[in-house]
C-alpha cells in the first residue's frame, strides 16, 4: 500500500522522501513540510513519517489509537488546481473505490501553536473514520505562504485497517505472515507504560530546557537545521509532560510560546537562507507545470467551454442561472452563503434594472445556485431629476452659466443648456433630467456577477492560487448563464462557462449545460438535490424509517439534522448496530460521541437508547454493506475510546479531582479553576440569600459549588468538552452524592436552571466570570470574546427570566467583586452593567417589544432582568391606550420643565395656597404611598394625577416671579417627575 501510494505521486512528480531522523508528532513537522513550505519556490514531495502522541496511547485496546501510528505526507507546492482529484485518485491506487465507499470531506481548521503554524481545510471520511487530513496551508513559522501549499497527511493504519477489513490494526497483516500486533504492540504497551506512569517530569522539564538553549544558539549561529531538530525535540518533551498531567494552562501557553518563538526564528532564518541562495527552485520546469495535466483542474474545463463556446444572445425573459462551484463548504459557511446572496441577488438585479419574475437560491456543500426566471434582456431605462447648486452660484447676476453650472453638467453628462431652475424649500437650486439607457444582461452581468462572489463573508477565509482570493474553500468552477450565452467573467483565475459537475462518489463528470433553463434538469439528472429542504425532509423521513425497522425512534434535534443536511449532496441513511455491552457507559457519553464525532443520530426505545444508530451516506444504495460495515468499526473504536476515558475517571471519586483544578488556569490573573472553586464556595451562599432559597436549598448549592468543575480535570470532560458539567452531576451521583447537588452540577452550564440550587450555581458562576474577566481588561471586543462573556449573560438574562426570579445584578456584582484578586469598583461595574443591558435589549426587542419602550425600562431597570421583561410588557400594553397621549403629555410636562434645573427643591406643603396646588399634591401623596417599582401602579398613579396635572398649569404660572413660590411648585412637579425613577424613563418614548 505504502509503495504503491509512493509510486503514485512519484508519477505526479512528487520528490520521494525520507521520515526525519527525530520523533515528530506529525508529518507535518518534518522539515520537508514545515520549513519547505516558506518561501515562493515551487515544492512537491511525498514521504511516510512515523508519528509519535503521547496521549494518544491507549495500552493496545483501542482498535486504532495508539501512540505511534504511520502517515504519509504529501505537499504540494503550489496548488495545482485539482488536488482533490488527484488525491481520490490516489486512494483509487491503492484499492479504494469512491463508487463502493462513502469518502466525506468534513470541516477540519488546522492549527499548531506551537510552529505558528494554521490552515482550512477538511478531515477526510472513508465511511465515517477519518483516514486522511487534507489542508490548505497559509502560514507557518508565523509568516504568510505565498504560495500556498496543499498538504495531504494519510493516516496509514487506519487505511490498512479498512483495505483488510479486520477489527483491529493490531490483527492487520504487516507481511510476511506477521501480524501488526506481532510486531508492534508490546512496544506500544511499553511507551504507554512509560508515557502515562513512568516519565521523570522534573527530568524531562531539565531536558527541554537544556534543548530550547541549544534551539537558540543554534540560531545565533546562524544553523537552521539543527536549530529546527532541537524545537521538535522540545515538542515532543512537552507532549510526553502533558500526557503525564504536568502541564497547566499557563504552563501550556508558556511552552507553546516558547516552542513558537523558536519556531519562528527557524522559519525566518530559513527564509532568509534560501533568499541568499537566490531560490534554487525556482526554475524547476517541472515543478512550475501542472500536476499531470491529463487530469486538468475543473477551471480549465470552464475556461475551455467559454473559449470554444458558439455565439449565443439571450432572449427577453429567459431564465439565469450562476453556479458557484468550489471544493466542500462547511455547514455554517454554506447556511451563510445562502443568507447573503437571497440578499445580495436581488439587490444586485433591482441595483442593475433587470428585471425579473422568480428568484431561487439553493446550495450543497459543493455548489451555491441562483436561478432567476423571466430575467430581462437588459436593465430598463431610467429617467431621475438631479439636484445641483443653488442657482446664484451657478448663475451670475447677468444669466450666464458659471463653472459650477458647467461642472455639474459636465458631471451628467449633459450641457449647461440642459439644466433647469427649481424652487425646493424657498431656495432655488440648478436641476437636470438625467436619463439613462438601460445595458445588455450579459454585458452587466459580467460587471457584476465577480463582485457579488467576492462580497460573500466567511467566519474564517482562506487564500489557494495566485489571484490571492479569500473565499471559504477553493473556487473550482464557475457556470453563468442567460438563456443559451454564457456570462463572461472571470474571478480567482476561474473563467464562468457552462460546465457544471456531478456527484462525487461518481467521480464528478463534467455536464455540459446548453441552455439555462436545462439546469435544473442537469441536476437532477445527476440526482444531485440541490434544495437543501428536500434533502433534510428526505435525511428525516429515511431516519425515522429506520428507526421504525428496530421499534425505536430518532429524538428531534434540529442542528444536527441542519449539519448533515449540508454535508451531503445526495442523501442515503442507513441503519448501523453497535455490541449492547457498550450501553452500560453513561447515555450522554454514546450520545456525545454519535453527535459530535460521527454526525450520527442515536436511536431510542421511548428514553432508552438501542444498540443502533442512523449514518447518512453521500451517495446511493449500491455498496451500502460495505459503507455500514465501516460505520460499524468505527463507532466500536470510538466507543471503546470512551470506555476507556470513563474507567479511568471512576477510579477516582469527584471530589479527588478537585485538587487537579490547580493545575488548570481560569485566566491568568485570576487564577486556576481551583480559585474559581473556592470564589464560588463563597459566592454561591450570598446568592442563594438573594435568590431566597431555603436552608436545604442553600446547602446543596453549597455542595455543587465546591464540586462544580471537578470534571474539567477527568479525562473524559478533557477529550469531549460538550459534556462538561453533565458528566460532573454523573460522576457525583455515582459517588454518592445526593441527587439534588448531582443535579445542580450537571445543569450549572445550561441557559435555565431546572432547579433552585442549580439556579443559584449557574448565576454566580457568570458573575464570577463577567466580573472577573471585565476586571482583568478581558471584555469582548469587537466580534472577539474569546472567554464567551456574550453568552454568559445572555444565559444570566435567560435564566433568571425563565425563573421568574428578580434578583439586583448590581448586588451581585459586587458580591462577585469582592472575592476577586484583582481591584473591583463602582466603574468596573457599571461598565458590566451596560454590557449586559446591551444583552438585555436585544433579548426584549426580539421579544417584541418596541425599541422607546425598551429603552425607557432599561434606563432604570436594567439590574432586574425579570422585572425588566415585565415592565417592558406592561408599558408596551399602557402606550397602547385611547388616554396614552393625554397621560403622557401631562407627565412630559413636569419633566420638561424641570430636567434643566440644577437644583432639588425642598417642598412646603404648607406654603401651596392655591387649591390646584393642594388638589395636585393630594394626589401626589397618594401615589408615592402605592408606589411599589411596577410600571401597572404608575401608569395607573399617572391617570389620577394627569386631571390635577393639567388644572396646575392652566390655573398658575409655574415660574412665578416671586422666587418662594416658583421654587415651591417646582419642587412639588419634581416630586412628581421622581415618581418615574426606579419605574421607567418616559422621556425615551415617543411623542415625550
Amino acid at each position: 500500500m505504502i509503495l504503491r501510494l509512493l509510486e503514485y505521486w512519484q508519477e505526479q512528480g512528487c520528490l520521494v522522501w525520507q521520515p526525519y531522523n527525530v520523533q515528530v508528532g506529525a508529518g507535518t513537522m518534518n522539515p520537508a513540510t514545515i520549513l519547505r513550505v516558506l518561501g515562493p519556490e515551487p515544492w512537491k514531495v511525498a514521504y511516510v513519517e512515523p508519528s509519535i502522541r503521547a496521549d494518544d496511547g491507549r495500552f493496545g485496546d483501542n482498535p486504532n489509537r495508539m501512540q505511534q501510528h504511520y502517515q504519509l505526507q504529501v505537499i504540494l507546492k503550489p496548488d495545482p488546481g485539482n488536488p482533490i482529484e488527484l488525491y481520490l485518485k490516489s486512494l483509487e491506487a491503492i484499492g479504494i473505490s469512491q463508487r463502493e465507499h462513502d469518502i466525506r470531506f468534513v470541516e477540519d481548521n488546522w492549527q499548531s501553536p506551537a510552529l505558528g503554524a494554521w490552515g482550512l481545510g477538511w478531515e477526510v471520511w472513508l465511511d465515517g473514520q477519518e483516514i486522511t487530513q487534507y489542508t490548505y496551508f497559509q502560514q507557518a513559522g508565523g509568516l504568510d505562504l505565498d504560495p500556498v501549499s496543499v498538504e495531504i497527511t494519510y493516516g496509514l493504519d487506519r487505511i490498512a485497517l479498512a483495505l483488510q477489513g479486520v477489527n483491529s490494526v493490531w490483527e492487520m497483516e504487516y507481511g510476511a505472515g506477521v501480524r501488526y500486533g506481532d510486531a508492534l504492540l508490546q512496544a506500544e504497551i511499553e511507551h504507554c507504560h512509560y508515557y502515562f506512569n513512568v516519565a521523570d517530569v522534573d527530568a524531562l522539564k531539565m531536558i527541554y530546557d537544556t534543548y530550547e538553549r541549544e534551539a537558540n544558539r543554534c540560531l545565533d549561529a546562524g544553523l537552521v537545521a539543527p536549530a529546527h531538530d532541537y524545537n521538535l525535540k522540545c515538542s515532543q518533551l512537552f507532549n510526553v509532560l502533558d500526557t503525564r498531567g504536568a502541564v497547566g494552562v499557563t504552563e501550556r501557553a508558556n511552552y507553546f510560546g516558547r516552542m513558537r518563538r523558536v519556531a519562528n526564528k527557524v522559519s525566518a532564518t530559513y527564509v532568509e537562507q534560501r533568499q541568499r541562495l537566490e531560490y534554487p527552485f525556482t526554475g524547476n520546469a517541472a515543478w512550475a507545470q501542472k500536476t499531470n495535466e491529463e487530469d486538468p483542474a475543473p477551471a480549465v474545463h470552464d475556461a475551455h467551454a467559454t473559449r470554444h463556446a458558439p455565439p449565443a444572445t439571450p432572449e427577453d425573459g429567459d431564465p439565469f442561472v450562476l453556479e458557484i462551484g468550489s471544493e466542500e463548504l462547511p455547514h455554517g459557511d454554506l447556511k451563510a452563503a445562502l443568507a447573503q446572496l437571497r440578499t445580495a441577488v436581488p439587490a444586485l438585479l433591482d441595483a442593475a434594472r433587470l428585471e425579473y419574475e422568480r428568484l431561487e437560491i439553493d446550495g450543497t456543500p459543493r455548489r451555491l445556485a441562483v436561478r432567476v426566471d423571466g430575467l430581462a434582456e437588459r436593465g430598463a431605462d431610467s429617467e431621475s431629476v438631479v439636484k445641483g447648486p443653488p442657482a446664484d452660484r451657478a448663475f451670475d447676476k447677468d444669466g450666464q452659466p458659471t463653472p459650477a453650472a458647467a461642472g455639474f453638467a459636465r458631471s451628467r453628462g449633459l450641457s449647461v443648456d440642459d439644466l433647469s431652475v427649481v424652487e425646493e424649500g424657498g431656495k432655488r437650486y440648478v436641476s437636470a433630467v438625467v436619463r439613462e439607457t438601460g445595458r445588455p444582461s450579459l454585458e452587466v452581468l459580467a460587471e457584476r456577477l465577480p463582485e457579488l462572489i467576492a462580497g460573500l463573508k466567511f467566519e474564517k477565509s482562506m487564500r489557494w492560487n495566485s489571484s490571492n482570493v479569500s473565499y471559504s474553500r477553493p473556487l473550482r468552477w464557475l457556470l453563468a448563464l442567460h438563456g443559451p450565452a454564457v456570462v463572461p467573467f472571470n474571478y480567482a483565475g476561474v473563467h464562468s462557462g457552462r460546465v457544471t459537475y456531478g456527484l462525487r462518489p461518481f467521480g464528478s463528470p463534467a455536464i455540459e449545460v446548453r441552455h439555462a433553463a436545462d439546469y435544473h434538469v442537469a441536476i437532477d439528472n445527476a440526482t444531485i438535490v440541490l434544495d437543501e429542504s428536500a434533502r433534510r425532509k428526505a435525511i428525516a423521513a429515511g431516519a425515522a424509517e429506520l428507526a421504525r425497522s428496530v421499534g425505536g425512534h430518532i429524538p428531534d434535534d434540529p442542528a444536527l439534522l441542519d449539519e448533515v443536511t449540508n454535508l451531503v449532496e445526495r442523501p442515503t441513511p442507513l441503519l448501523g448496530s453497535f455490541e449492547e455491552r457498550f450501553l452500560a457507559l453513561p447515555p450522554m457519553v454514546l450520545v456525545a460521541v454519535m453527535r459530535k464525532h460521527q454526525r450520527y443520530f442515536p436511536v431510542y426505545k421511548g428514553d432508552k437508547l438501542l444498540p443502533h444508530f442512523i449514518a447518512v451516506r453521500n451517495g446511493d444504495e449500491e455498496h451500502l454493506d460495505v459503507v455500514r460495515d465501516g460505520n460499524e468499526h468505527v463507532i466500536r473504536a470510538r466507543f471503546a475510546d470512551a470506555a476507556f476515558f470513563y474507567d479511568k475517571d471512576v477510579q477516582r471519586s469527584l471530589d479527588a479531582f478537585v485538587p487537579d483544578l490547580g493545575k488548570l488556569t481560569f485566566q491568568t490573573e485570576l487564577g486556576s479553576l481551583l480559585d474559581k472553586t473556592r470564589r464560588l464556595e463563597q459566592l454561591v451562599p450570598v446568592v442563594a440569600g438573594m435568590l431566597g432559597l431555603s436552608d436545604a436549598e442553600r446547602a446543596t448549592a453549597g455542595r455543587a459549588a465546591a464540586l462544580a468543575k471537578a470534571d474539567l480535570a477527568t479525562t473524559m470532560v478533557v477529550e469531549m468538552t460538550s459534556l462538561q458539567g453533565k458528566m460532573g452531576g454523573h460522576y457525583a451521583l455515582r459517588g454518592g452524592e445526593p441527587a439534588e447537588v448531582a443535579a445542580a452540577i450537571a445543569e450549572q452550564y445550561e441557559a435555565v436552571s431546572a432547579t433552585r440550587p442549580g439556579l443559584a450555581l449557574a448565576v454566580a458562576d457568570r458573575l464570577d466570570s463577567l466580573a472577573g474577566l471585565f476586571a482583568a481588561g478581558l471584555g469582548p471586543k469587537g466580534s472577539n470574546d474569546p472567554f464567551a462573556l456574550r453568552r454568559a449573560a445572555l444565559h444570566l438574562i435567560e435564566n433568571l427570566t425563565a425563573n421568574g426570579q428578580q434578583f439586583d445584578l448590581r448586588a451581585g456584582l459586587d458580591a462577585a467583586g469582592a472575592l476577586l484578586p484583582l481591584p473591583w469598583s463602582a466603574p468596573a461595574r457599571a461598565e458590566v452593567m451596560a454590557f449586559i443591558a446591551g444583552r438585555l435589549e436585544v433579548v426584549l426587542r426580539d421579544a417584541g417589544h418596541p425599541s422607546s419602550v425598551v429603552k425607557a425600562v432599561l434606563a432604570e431597570q436594567a439590574h432586574d432582568p425579570y422585572a425588566a421583561g415585565r415592565a417592558a410588557a406592561a408599558l408596551g400594553a399602557a402606550t397602547q391606550a385611547a388616554d396614552w397621549a393625554t397621560t403622557l403629555n401631562a407627565f412630559a410636562r413636569c419633566v420638561r420643565i424641570t430636567r434643566p434645573l440644577k437644583d432639588s427643591y425642598t417642598l412646603r406643603p404648607d406654603a401651596l395656597g392655591v387649591a390646584e396646588e393642594r388638589g395636585l399634591l393630594d394626589g401626589l401623596l397618594a401615589a408615592e404611598a402605592e408606589k411599589d417599582g411596577t410600571v401597572e401602579t404608575f401608569i395607573a398613579a399617572l391617570r389620577r394625577l394627569t386631571p390635577p396635572i393639567t388644572a396646575l398649569f392652566d390655573a398658575v404660572l409655574i415660574m412665578d416671579e416671586d422666587a418662594t413660590v416658583r421654587e415651591n411648585r417646582l419642587a412639588l412637579l419634581q416630586r412628581v417627575a421622581g415618581l418615574s425613577v426606579g419605574v421607567a424613563d418616559l422621556s425615551q418614548l415617543e411623542r415625550f
